[in-house]
């Protein structure tokens, strides 16, 4: 039903609504209105895809857009209004819309590294956020423990299995083993492993007043940089130092099977200008005031951070616009079969 449907008499007095507000809700009920909103949708996901610079912010507006042009042709349409199958699928339609906008509000999406031994810190998040995301990052805590990734001949990635260290009420830690598909979640927050993990230097900084610094600097990640173990760091009161690390026997065996290892043998090169250092874990060098300590070498696991509160309502709305389909298509078929035995 259309404006110049809503625009008869009769038809406003059956529905009670001033003219103007029924001239409106016609405008916004027009199928035209819903290729529209669809053709934005798609130009969106078309633009994301062929820039690899995806913003699902985007999506709230088409999304909010489909639910207000649902929403009026089920205030407008009093076909769809009866015929209970076909109300109950649009019904669907406009909650999944409206779900889908505000999950684009509110959802987050992230990345971010944790040493073995040390605690998630929210602030080293790589975040992508809708306006209204309500940031309960502050409120996760959990302590990287070891973690095993099994590989098959050709670097063939087959399982993950991270082991963190939650908190629970009576002070004391819980063990969860998180993997690809078996995700952290705390406050929201789901966490999987990814195919990102590496080496971390453990290194503390000795200021000229004995002042300690201790901290984990991530190499590349491994296998995949495997030729390119290294990074650059600049000390907090002193240059930029230049390091890598020297593995005298590749961890990554790719003709074979092979598991994920921090090695034992390897030697960590700063350089500093023209200088060149080596250090083995426990030794120090001393640059100018200051002295930096090699402490160990440890491992860093790599997370996707995912954060969507509407995915439990997005299922029952589609469930919802599933039954209502599968009930139009029954009386649909019933209607028919019974005309034929008429």
């Amino acid at each position: 039903m259309g404006a110049a449907a809503l625009g008869n008499p009769r038809v406003r007095a059956a529905l009670r609504l001033p003219s103007a507000v029924a001239r409106a809700l016609g405008v916004l009920a027009s199928l035209w209105w819903t290729l529209a909103w669809m053709g934005v949708t798609a130009a969106i996901l078309v633009h994301g895809l062929a820039t690899g610079a995806m913003d699902a912010r985007w999506l709230a507006l088409p999304c909010g857009g489909l639910f207000v042009n649902l929403a009026a042709a089920l205030a407008t349409n009093g076909k769809l209004r009866r015929q209970p199958g076909l109300l109950v699928f649009h019904v669907g339609l406009a909650v999944l819309a409206l779900t889908a906008a505000g999950g684009r509000l509110t959802a987050l999406t992230g990345s971010v590294e944790v040493t073995q031994g040390g605690a998630f810190d929210p602030a080293l998040v790589n975040a992508k956020a809708g306006p209204l995301h309500p940031w309960g990052l502050g409120k996760v805590t959990f302590v990287q423990g070891p973690f095993r990734i099994d590989y098959d001949a050709g670097l063939q990635r087959r399982h993950t299995n991270s082991t963190v260290f939650v908190p629970t009420a009576g002070g004391g830690w819980d063990e969860v083993t998180v993997g690809d598909d078996r995700p952290l979640k705390m406050f929201g927050y789901r966490f999987y492993t990814t195919p990102n993990k590496g080496f971390a230097l453990l290194l503390t900084h000795i200021g000229a007043d004995g002042q300690r610094r201790t901290g984990a600097v991530h190499l590349p990640s491994y296998p995949m940089h495997d030729y390119k173990q290294a990074n650059s760091w600049t000390m907090p009161d002193g240059p930029e130092l230049e390091l890598w690390l020297d593995l005298p026997a590749p961890v990554a065996t790719p003709e074979q099977p092979w598991s994920f290892r921090v090695p034992d043998d390897a030697t960590l090169v700063v350089g500093l200008g023209a200088r060149r250092y080596e250090l083995k874990p426990g030794q120090e060098m001393r640059i100018g005031d200051a002295r930096l300590r090699y402490e160990e070498l440890r491992a860093w696991m790599g997370y996707t951070v995912f954060f969507d509160p509407t995915l439990p309502w997005l299922a029952a709305a589609v469930l919802v616009a599933c039954a209502g389909l599968g009930w139009h298509a029954v009386v649909k078929i019933r209607a028919v079969a019974g005309d034929a035995d008429a």
